[in-house]
């Protein structure tokens, strides 16, 4: 539902796969996994680009640790 397309702070979603999951008899559902690519709107409010640079490295520990 979210494939290739672009939020507004989070970039475009890449589908990544799903997992079904079982809490119970009665309840069960999906895990649905995306790959968020940030775009040009997360950068425009930048005040220098030693900033960005802290920010694309915060980023980057975060989610490629």
């Amino acid at each position: 539902m979210f494939n290739k397309k672009h939020l507004t702070g989070i970039g475009e979603l890449n589908f990544l796969g799903a997992d079904p999951i079982s809490i119970d008899d009665e309840l069960g559902g999906f895990v649905l996994m995306y790959s968020a690519i940030h775009g040009e709107d997360d950068k425009k409010n930048m005040l220098n680009p030693k900033d960005q640079a802290q920010y694309e490295l915060d980023f980057n520990q975060l989610f490629n640790s």
